[in-house]
């Protein structure tokens, strides 16, 4: 197989492993306060953390932003196994939210922008993704998604993690 090929069926199968499994629509998260207090990410001695989200990128604000939280390597990349799952209503086209209470470990996500509010990450006919999506680290795979050492960050008890997101568009 030419390496073109090989590279559209492994492209597939990262868009294939993005979608949404789930038709159930979930109710939007209530955004957590981001710490402001100086205390150096400290969460007043609680004993999980919190991840934050600048996600920036979106080129309009159609439909919802699907964001998939993975706390371990083999769960890593597969939708129904996620640890968390959020559906975020746009109104710009870039958003902050949080997740608190997240319990001290290593964790790792996929985001994508779901413009027609279908709960699938959008193709074109070459299966190319018509959609934004992004990991976490902005970690990029060669040819297929990142693996798990690429996209994993480590949340600390009584500690806030910022992610700066940048969606991909091809």
């Amino acid at each position: 197989m030419s390496t073109w090929k090989s590279f559209l069926v492994i492209f597939w199968l990262l868009l294939v492993s993005c979608k949404k499994n789930n038709p159930t629509p979930q109710p939007p998260p209530q955004p957590t306060p981001v710490d402001t207090s100086g205390n150096g990410g400290g969460n007043n001695g609680s004993p999980y953390g919190i991840l934050t989200v600048n996600l920036n990128g979106m080129h309009n604000t159609h439909g919802k932003v699907n964001f998939v939280l993975f706390n371990s390597s083999s769960s890593f990349n597969l939708p129904d196994q996620a640890y968390k799952e959020l559906f975020l209503n746009l109104t710009a086209t870039q958003m902050t939210f949080s997740l608190d209470s997240l319990p001290p470990g290593d964790y790792a996500f996929a985001i994508f922008h779901d413009e027609n509010g279908n709960q699938e990450l959008d193709q074109n006919i070459l299966g190319i993704s018509t959609e934004g999506f992004a990991f976490s680290n902005n970690a990029m795979g060669n040819f297929g998604p990142p693996s798990w050492s690429q996209s994993k960050f480590t949340v600390q008890q009584d500690h806030t993690i910022t992610q700066n997101i940048n969606l991909n568009f091809f």
